[in-house]
């Protein structure tokens, strides 16, 4: 209990502090468009779980505007993942007066995402850390928009900034142990925090059973002028509900469509997608990579369903289009191989299922899916993007896949999706016999 007191009570408040909103992300704006303020910050509870922590914050806007929610998403502290529960009101901010948003701000971090993902010790002796979110502000439009039916509007951006680690005592016990003692305690604990409801033979029961069935896709890109020119290789989990189809999110395929700072460069920065630079890859359990034509692939993929939304990455609002994760012609499936069996077994979602994490350390995840309307499922305990289109199972049967940090398709819409697999013929290594 006092580790994790120590390590995320202070640092918890950073990340939102940061997050709630500076449009000065990568330096490219001159004056940021929100400067927030910690008015205070309160541990609700402390378990060998979770950490929940509550905060209240004061907001200096650099312009008029009626916020409405605040969304965040990915927010992380070094490689361990925290979670902010999104915010609903009406509060007007006057430019350049301090605005004390009523709601006070709840974050948890889990126990299961810090084991195995960071060095407690290495981080409690650091003097600073790395920190990032995605953050979504919806806000009233000008009555002139509003006259044409969009009474709000949407920003998003991403942020990334270094939070300092203030000089906090170590109680007294923890600091006898030492940092050594500490990182054998982290390794024992990790099997413990991992285990589902069943424990280890739980645990087991579900990797004997869908553990050969989940593959990894590989998506290489580059994106060429605008402000920051960058490659990028994007690892996604997906699954064969049949020996010859596969199917994971088409996040997996096209990153740049569902990613704020790439949308952002492609649609406003002037940059461009370098199409022979990409490179799609499958990596099944067992066997030889599948190499997928992207150009094959994305010739006969569907119009994607999209939102509008401002970016704030260059200081000023401006329009873009950002995919929707959760959108039905974002469950893909693809015809691979030529190979007869029946799909795994499906059923209704249950509570709890498993997830699968991309990193081998960190095994399965466990969260609760219950059923949401229509063909989604809700995780009431959020997973980490790296279990993004990872089959949502129990030891039996496979429930859902995961679209996004809370949320699923049922299993019944993968047995749609995969009715309708597009036949993708795996580009064959040079000097192999077709």
């Amino acid at each position: 209990r006092m580790q994790w007191r120590t390590v995320f009570k202070p640092n918890l408040a950073w990340l939102c502090t940061a997050v709630v909103l500076s449009s000065t992300e990568g330096g490219r704006a001159a004056e940021p468009l929100f400067v927030p303020r910690v008015v205070d910050v309160r541990v609700e509870r402390v378990s060998l779980e979770r950490v929940d922590v509550s905060m209240q914050m004061a907001v200096r806007a650099s312009r008029n505007v009626t916020v409405r929610a605040l969304r965040f998403s990915d927010g992380a502290i070094d490689k361990i993942p925290v979670w902010v529960t999104p915010i609903d009101g009406r509060w007007p901010l006057r430019r350049g007066q301090d605005f004390v948003i009523p709601t006070r701000i709840a974050i948890t971090a889990f126990a299961r995402d810090a084991l195995g993902a960071v060095s407690l010790a290495e981080l409690l002796g650091r003097s600073e850390v790395d920190a990032r979110a995605v953050v979504e502000m919806s806000f009233d439009t000008p009555w002139l928009a509003r006259l044409f039916g969009t009474p709000t509007g949407v920003a998003i951006t991403d942020v990334a900034f270094k939070a300092p680690v203030p000089a906090t005592i170590m109680p007294q016990p923890l600091a006898q142990l030492g940092a050594g003692m500490l990182e054998f305690l982290q390794r024992q604990a990790a099997p413990l925090y991992a285990a589902g409801p069943n424990g280890q033979a739980g645990n087991r029961e579900v990797l004997e059973r869908f553990a050969r069935s989940v593959a990894t896709v590989e998506t290489e890109y580059e994106l060429e002028g605008g402000s920051m020119p960058m490659s990028r290789t994007v690892r996604t989990l997906g699954v064969w509900w049949t020996p010859s189809i596969y199917c994971t999110t088409r996040e997996a395929f096209e990153p740049w469509r569902y990613t704020a700072a790439d949308a952002s460069q492609l649609q406003i920065e002037g940059a461009r997608l370098r199409e022979s630079a990409t490179r799609m890859q499958i990596r099944p359990a067992a066997g030889a990579p599948i190499a997928i034509d992207a150009g094959e692939l994305r010739r006969q993929l569907p119009e994607a369903e999209d939102r509008r939304v401002y970016s704030l990455a260059t200081g000023e609002p401006r329009r873009m289009r950002l995919a929707v994760r959760t959108a039905p012609s974002a469950l893909l499936c693809l015809t691979l191989r030529d190979e007869k069996g029946p799909p795994l077994p499906a059923a209704a979602a249950p509570a709890p299922a498993a997830a699968f994490a991309g990193e081998p350390s960190r095994g399965l995840v466990w969260t609760e899916a219950v059923e949401a309307g229509g063909s989604m499922l809700t995780l009431r305990t959020p997973v980490h993007r790296q279990s993004f289109g990872s089959p949502l199972v129990t030891g039996q049967a496979i429930v859902g896949l995961v679209a996004s940090t809370d949320t699923a398709w049922d299993a019944r819409a993968i047995a749609l999706a995969a009715a309708r697999a597009l036949h993708v013929s795996p580009v064959q290594p040079k000097g192999a016999t077709p």
